[in-house]
């Protein structure tokens, strides 16, 4: 029972810098968790051997450095409204086109995101038409909505901060 609390602190102690990345929002989008989660791993082994003996120090890096990782790299920020306009009147009907079916609560979520912040898409309703319904297989998509933003695929469902990060790169 002693043994196995020290280990499961440590495991816990190496999540914190992708945990509290992924509380930022982007960290997911952004694909940096993982590499957090390394980060920490390798952080809390270095730390283990210089300070052998003193193991309560290496207890304090791991929580110092994640926090430190969070102020350097705080991710893209929220963006307001006016902004969120703004990049709307730049963005084309083909430019998104969002893959749907009648009977889908989110996709009727995301379409009224997507009309309230006045972005032009194209819809295609799989419940409507063959056609989407044949894109959507040979995109190999399994739910909906399936967004396709500028050629890249949204294959989680909408998610508006990715929509937008898609958009602004």
């Amino acid at each position: 029972m002693t043994a196995t609390f020290p280990r499961l602190a440590s495991i816990s102690l190496l999540l914190l810098p992708a945990l509290a990345h992924a509380a930022s929002g982007s960290a997911y989008t952004t694909g940096k968790a993982a590499g957090y989660v390394f980060g920490g791993l390798v952080l809390f082994v270095v730390a283990k051997r210089l300070l052998g003996d003193l193991a309560w120090a290496r207890w304090l890096i791991v929580p110092v450095v994640a926090v430190a990782i969070i102020r350097l790299n705080p991710g893209p920020g929220p963006i307001d409204t006016p902004q969120i306009q703004a990049l709307a009147a730049t963005v084309k009907a083909e430019d998104v086109v969002m893959y749907t079916t009648t009977e889908c609560v989110y996709c009727h979520q995301a379409k009224a995101w997507l009309q309230q912040n006045g972005f032009a898409f194209t819809e295609c309703n799989m419940s409507v038409s063959r056609t989407c319904q044949q894109e959507f297989a040979a995109y190999k998509a399994v739910g909906t909505p399936f967004l396709v933003v500028r050629g890249e695929r949204m294959d989680n469902g909408f998610d508006s901060d990715q929509f937008l990060a898609l958009l602004r790169s």
